[in-house]
């Protein structure tokens, strides 16, 4: 791809839009590598919804980020249209890229007025529900998402299972792509090397770190990551092991309901709340024997694998998972718990250490 870019000069020129709902801070990283290669590239986003626990990037962006006001009709993240069409006047894009899900309104102004506006549209996708599925013929959401993927001037899916299982309803697939969903490695791997000079006791140290077998989980605290499970295993693994902590890094809804969970295990367990910088975010991956995320998978693979440590998570239906659990091998650079156990999940943590 790189190769590629380097060989079509003109392509760098090209107007490109990205249109996203909201830009949280995992996503800057890769944005601002993509406005380094092209140079008419603007990134627009608006404000969460209101009462959402995820949050946009809080320092300060380049020029080409661009925040648009955003609409909520009926206040859930789902269903939302932006003021994102002066923009597209003032800038004029050759390629409109956007967060594709059906609920995202704009994209209906789009398809009706990219011919006027003379825009090539691209959507940007998982591909399916991870609670259903793709069904199609059963789901009316679903067959609209069809329709515009194969009316669509291309499809990027976030790895291969998404557009696998889209194009097993499609007619049209050439114009299907995949453009495996990712963080900005290269600031990780740099991360990565200077803490190996640093040494792992050395940090372990540094962050007070005395217990010898040391856990993480980076996430937000929603009801559907399931740490609750995961302090519940926490908990066995202490009472078998006599040793060990385990430090929960990220905010939300169920802060307090996790915390009155976690006072049983005699303050093994530490609410670092929300750490946006990555070298320090770095760091508590790095020196623990494994990143355990029990509830989706998804970039946290990615996030934690960049620091050589491993992800513990559970076996769950083919749906559930996102990309991340297409980057685990069970039994070598991650172990998968059966679903729902918190017994075997104390005991991959065990097997790990």
């Amino acid at each position: 791809m790189d190769q590629g870019i380097r060989n079509n000069e003109s392509l760098k020129d090209t107007g490109i839009l990205i249109l996203q709902r909201i830009l949280p801070h995992y996503r800057t990283g890769v944005f601002k590598r993509l406005s380094e290669r092209f140079r008419n590239l603007t990134i627009v986003y608006g404000k969460p919804a209101a009462n959402e626990s995820l949050k946009n990037e809080k320092s300060p962006l380049p020029n080409n980020f661009v925040e648009v006001k955003n609409h909520y009709p009926f206040g859930s993240s789902k269903i939302f249209f932006s003021e994102v069409f002066r923009v597209v006047s003032l800038r004029k894009p050759k390629v409109v890229i956007s967060v594709f899900n059906v609920g995202n309104l704009n994209l209906y102004r789009l398809f009706l007025l990219r011919k006027a506006f003379g825009i090539k549209l691209i959507l940007w996708s998982f591909g399916y529900d991870p609670h259903r599925g793709f069904q199609p013929d059963k789901n009316f959401s679903d067959k609209i998402r069809l329709m515009m993927c194969q009316n669509a001037d291309a499809v990027i899916f976030y790895w291969n299972k998404g557009k696998n299982e889209v194009e097993k309803f499609s007619k049209k697939k050439e114009h299907y792509f995949v453009a495996p969903n990712t963080l900005d490695t290269e600031i990780l791997t740099s991360i990565r090397t200077r803490l190996d000079s640093a040494g792992r006791e050395s940090l372990k140290r540094e962050l007070g770190i005395t217990e010898k077998h040391h856990f993480v989980y980076v996430g937000r605290l929603l009801e559907d990551k399931q740490v609750d499970l995961l302090i519940k295993a926490f908990g066995i693994f202490c009472g078998e092991t006599g040793d060990g902590r385990l430090t929960i890094i990220g905010d939300g809804p169920e802060r307090q309901n996790l915390e009155a969970l976690a006072h049983q295990t005699e303050g093994r367990i530490v609410f670092a709340g929300e750490i946006i910088d990555e070298e320090t975010v770095g760091k508590w991956i790095y020196i623990s024997d494994a990143f355990v995320m029990p509830g989706r998978l998804g970039l946290s693979v990615v996030h934690s694998f960049c620091f050589g440590t491993p992800v513990i998570s559970q076996k769950k239906d083919i749906y559930y998972h996102g990309e991340g659990i297409g980057y685990i091998k069970d039994g070598f650079n991650g172990l998968l718990a059966i679903d729902g156990d918190t017994t075997d999940l104390a005991k991959e943590n065990e097997a790990d250490c």
